[in-house]
């Protein structure tokens, strides 16, 4: 009976770090602390984004991730705002898969301040799927697919 318990803390606990590592790359993109993103992923990661128009944006590495949303000066970036739903997480044999639905709210920047309040200039919700690896003592996302499920769902601009 020792085992299964051993085996059902050590379930729990790696489920609570995999659950800080996410809601930990969310709190890096709406506080817009992007060197920070390679703390989330492993070295060699695969991210894929769906989301938005157009092909595929696809990251080998999370270096290669970081340098990107470096890129934009952090004066020029959107602000944006992410609201996690649904989640869980199941394991493939030892490799955890999270599995979530993201609403994703953005204000350009052009027009948007933090003091200003004011609706979103548009919002989407994705279902976010990534996959797990313990790397270093921590648990790290090595695969990101995100893909959209209802697309834009609210477009807008400030009241007048």
């Amino acid at each position: 009976m020792t085992g299964q318990t051993d085996n059902l803390l050590a379930t729990i606990e790696a489920e609570r770090a995999i659950y800080r590592t996410f809601h930990h790359f969310f709190r890096i993109a709406d506080t817009q602390d992007s060197e920070r993103f390679s703390e989330c992923f492993t070295p060699d990661a695969l991210i894929e984004y769906r989301i938005m128009p157009g092909p595929v944006q696809r990251f080998h590495g999370r270096d290669e991730f970081t340098s990107f949303m470096c890129r934009v000066p952090k004066a020029r970036r959107n602000m944006v705002a992410h609201v996690i739903g649904q989640s869980s997480i199941e394991w493939d044999g030892d490799r955890p898969v999270l599995t979530a639905y993201a609403t994703v709210w953005h204000w350009f920047s052009s027009s948007a301040f933090p003091d200003h309040n004011r609706p979103a200039d548009w919002t989407v919700i994705g279902l976010v799927r990534d996959e797990f690896e313990k790397y270093d003592g921590r648990w790290l996302i090595s695969h990101r697919d995100v893909r959209p499920v209802a697309g834009r769902v609210a477009v807008g601009r400030g009241p007048i």
